[in-house]
């Protein structure tokens, strides 16, 4: 019995989502084994997120011939990683990780490849009016040896926030990040409740560390939203931490250090 159309398409249909669920799962674990690269600190689902959308935006440009998705993939991931404090050679690793799970996992050829690249290539050099990362001309993402030059790193003399972070002008310190990710913070008791957005001041696998105008007591416990996006189809996820310390900064606000009572590395239920 032949199948019709329309079934033929849902099977179809069916089998590319397995493949990219597959990709995405697969890739996700890549990211949080590159300790160098800040995405790794993303939680897992966060990072599977960022993998299917480069797989989906990828399929389209090699099956379809249409461009136009991995254009705005780049666009948004660089303007949105250099507000948050991330180099562009973290956006470069994601990209070779993607690439590399796409040859591993999905067995994608590597000189059919070679079109997306070029698209990758002029796709990160249309973004440079828009972020202050210093992008070379002759940028190519593949080649690792290529350092691609930091940002200058803005004095922050008179922050009173900068001995949180590690030494000044310094990103990654004792397995701490400046990284500037949303989050949301909910604290509930018997006799009040706390619900607010803010921005990370740094980073960890194990915690992370923020300013807040709120007084959260040594030791309590919070439901922490990282990272807290509130765009269009945005999935979110609620994570448990606990408090443990507490800074009273020059400007009468509070510097909360929590830890997380949960493992980011892996997915979680």
């Amino acid at each position: 019995m032949l199948l019709q159309n329309s079934e033929v398409t849902k099977a179809q249909t069916r089998q590319q989502q397995q493949r990219s669920e597959r990709f995405a799962a697969g890739t996700a674990d890549a990211i949080g084994a590159a300790g160098q690269c800040l995405f790794s600190l993303l939680p897992y689902q966060e990072r599977v997120r960022l993998a299917a959308s480069w797989y989906d935006a990828c399929t389209q440009a090699m099956l379809r011939g249409n461009f136009a998705a991995l254009d705005e993939w780049i666009r948004q991931q660089a303007c949105l990683t250099a507000e948050e404090n991330f180099e562009m050679e973290d956006l470069l690793q994601l990209l070779r990780i993607c690439r590399r799970s796409a040859i591993a996992i999905d067995g994608w050829d590597e000189d059919v490849f070679s079109a997306v690249d070029d698209v990758i290539n002029e796709g990160l050099l249309a973004i440079r009016a828009k972020v202050s990362w210093n992008i070379p001309d002759r940028l190519n993402y593949l080649n690792e040896s290529q350092r691609v030059p930091a940002r200058r790193p803005e004095s922050n003399a008179h922050d009173p926030l900068a001995c949180a972070g590690g030494r000044e002008g310094e990103r990654r310190v004792s397995g701490r990040n400046k990284v500037a990710l949303p989050i949301r913070v909910r604290r509930a008791t018997e006799q009040s409740q706390c619900d607010e957005t803010t921005r990370t001041l740094n980073v960890s696998l194990s915690g992370l560390y923020f300013r807040t105008q709120e007084n959260y007591p040594m030791g309590s416990h919070l439901r922490i939203t990282y990272p807290y996006w509130t765009g269009p189809g945005s999935i979110n996820k609620e994570y448990a931490a606990r408090v443990s310390r507490l800074d009273q900064l020059p400007d009468g606000s509070w510097g909360v250090a929590v830890e997380f009572l949960q493992g980011l590395r892996h997915k979680t239920r």
